[in-house]
């Protein structure tokens, strides 16, 4: 590969894993709060855990930055046409998660409303892997889908919300961590 397509793409895996690692935060962090499993030890771990996870993302941009300078020429005008996809793809998303969670209210079913918003989250990932060009969040949109789908189906509106966030965090953050490895693999082979 090109080595400033390689320096493109491990900033760019920077910064998907960055947001990804955030959002994963979210979710799991509202998925264990719901459960009231915060305690001593599992809110420590969750906050290292999310550190971590943004320290890596954030080293990950950094090191595609300074390959592109080592390697420049890259594509900029690709980067510019890819927002205007993307804020429709994010604008689609957000009305959405508003229809849904209206419509959830409605039918006096808000326990539904997490795992409907969770579904929406991975719907996104599907038009976004082609955008970005990024498999792995084609995967993680049908991951997070067949996971709320099961929820949904199998679960109890006690439990729905909880295992609806909780999964969903737990799936944006086992992208994360293949994101990074991916990128890591990039930033080696690029300077190797």
């Amino acid at each position: 590969m090109n080595p400033s397509l390689q320096a493109e793409a491990v900033t760019g895996a920077g910064r998907g894993a960055c947001v990804v690692a955030m959002f994963g935060a979210g979710w799991l962090g509202w998925g264990l709060g719901t459960a009231k499993a915060f305690n001593g030890l599992s809110g420590p771990v969750f906050g290292f855990a999310a550190l971590v996870l943004a320290a890596a993302s954030v080293y990950t941009i950094r090191n595609g930055r300074q390959l592109r300078k080592e390697c420049p020429a890259g594509d900029a005008a690709r980067q510019r046409n890819l927002l205007k996809p993307f804020l429709v793809v994010a604008l689609i998303e957000a009305v959405s998660i508003c229809l849904v969670s209206i419509l959830a209210y409605k039918l006096a079913r808000t326990d539904l409303a997490t795992d409907w918003c969770a579904m929406i989250v991975g719907l996104h990932f599907l038009p976004l892997a082609r955008i970005v060009r990024a498999r792995i969040f084609f995967v993680l949109g049908v991951l997070i889908v067949v996971w709320c789908a099961g929820c949904w189906a199998m679960l109890d509106s006690n439990r729905i919300a909880v295992s609806a966030a909780m999964g969903t965090g737990i799936l944006l953050w086992g992208a994360c961590v293949s994101i990074l490895w991916r990128a890591q693999r990039l930033l080696r082979s690029a300077r190797g």
